[in-house]
């Protein structure tokens, strides 16, 4: 992605849930969401088809470009269209960019 970009293609808001360690009803630690921020990005669904245990399943992807979060992690999710995603990777555009590119994953 170059760096000449158009703030016109951050055109669906998203909300970021930020991970939180809670104690459970036995005191067992458990992961909880919170909403913590709602930012405008950019969103390339990503069709993947592979083979599980002998059956061609589609799995569902996305790739969404946005300004930089401060002290988002992949432990944290992207709800997108009300769907919730899993962050699996955060790479920024370049060096001197504000934005970043999140690689999500549907959380089934």
């Amino acid at each position: 992605m170059e760096n000449n970009f158009n703030i016109g293609e951050l055109d669906t808001l998203v909300t970021v849930q930020k991970a939180v360690l809670t104690q459970g009803p036995q005191g067992n630690k458990k992961t909880d969401y919170i909403d913590y921020l709602r930012v405008f990005a950019k969103v390339e669904r990503n069709i993947n088809e592979m083979v599980s245990n002998g059956n061609l399943e589609e799995g569902n992807s996305l790739e969404i470009t946005c300004y930089k979060i401060p002290a988002l992690t992949p432990r944290w999710r992207v709800i997108v269209d009300g769907i919730p995603y899993e962050i699996t990777a955060v790479d920024p555009v370049s060096r001197y960019s504000p934005l970043n590119v999140l690689s999500l994953r549907a959380i089934d």
